[in-house]
């Protein structure tokens, strides 16, 4: 019976499903992410006035870090 897909009654409980590849790459995907935002968020407060990334420098007035 099992070679057709049947299950018998009182059986035991069929297991969950787990993650799959995709679900790996979704994962990997978010991290990825996660560290590039990161990554830019330090490029920018370098070059940002302040030290705040979110902050825009004065088109007349530059100024970098060192």
């Amino acid at each position: 019976m099992s070679q057709f897909g049947m299950q018998m009654p009182g059986g035991r409980a069929s297991k969950g499903a787990g993650p799959d590849v995709y679900t790996a790459l979704m994962f990997l995907g978010v991290v990825s992410m996660l560290v590039a935002v990161g990554m830019l968020w330090v490029a920018g407060s370098k070059v940002s006035p302040e030290g705040n990334p979110l902050k825009i420098q004065d088109a007349k007035r530059i100024e970098l870090k060192k």
